[in-house]
């Protein structure tokens, strides 16, 4: 593999092995994008046609919007949204585009509000921007633009009949921020089920309990360098 990007490459192939053992790979493809420029415009990218488990570091592509390359040819859809959200949307350094089962079961209903119901589902709130408004898959500009408008200066989008986008400064926080994200979501529809009513705390102990989040929000690096332990002893090929 090159030289070039390697400590970034290993990262994202991180995520995506991980994001295949938490049972977030859907057949070949979704995609998972890391900027390696300023200003979005050169960015990793994994290939289509590939499962996470078995991507390396040396698979992941690296797109030049400013010249229109990649080492590869990449997907339009992955290519339009990841490209904007990485140009457009300030605090996006990395962006997670998956379809895990509970967000996106969450996003089928009517009203996919991410109630606080738990600790977990608290992270979140008043952090969701919420697209209702889904026409078809992003093989347009247009589309990729509607979609980074709606999630302006939030972290989480929630794509309505479609799934999830996450993005943040850093792998480590993206990835955090999707793993507890598909554990609200599963305690959430899991809830559901019961057909019981929900218990919903109030606002000012959910803001209270997000904030304590935002606090502790150190230790995504935590969670991260722990799970790269774990690969390193268990699928050491990933950063190949």
């Amino acid at each position: 593999m090159s030289n070039e990007f390697a400590d970034e490459r290993a990262d994202l192939a991180a995520v995506l092995r991980w994001a295949a053992r938490e049972g977030m790979q859907e057949a070949a493809g979704n995609h998972c994008s890391l900027s390696v420029s300023e200003n979005g415009n050169q960015f990793l990218i994994n290939p289509d046609g590939k499962y996470f488990s078995n991507l390396k570091a040396s698979d992941l592509l690296l797109i030049n919007l400013d010249e229109h390359t990649s080492t590869q040819q990449a997907n339009l859809s992955a290519w339009l949204l990841h490209g904007q959200i990485l140009q457009r949307v300030e605090s996006a350094k990395c962006v997670l585009h998956l379809h895990p089962k509970y967000a996106t079961v969450l996003a089928t209903l009517l009203d996919s509000t991410i109630y606080p119901v738990d600790q977990v589902s608290m992270r979140f709130y008043n952090r969701v921007a919420t697209d209702s408004e889904y026409s078809g898959m992003i093989v347009d500009q247009t589309e990729a633009d509607r979609l980074c408008d709606v999630l302006r200066d939030k972290n989480i989008l929630m794509m309505g009949n479609h799934g999830v986008t996450v993005v943040a400064p850093s792998v480590a926080l993206a990835f955090d921020e999707l793993y507890h994200l598909e554990r609200a979501c599963e305690t959430l529809v899991t809830a559901y089920t019961t057909g019981k009513e929900l218990k919903i705390v109030s606002s000012d102990v959910a803001n209270r309990t997000a904030q304590d989040w935002q606090d502790f929000i150190y230790s995504a690096e935590l969670h991260f360098a722990e799970l790269r332990k774990k690969l390193n002893r268990e699928e050491a090929d990933y950063c190949r």
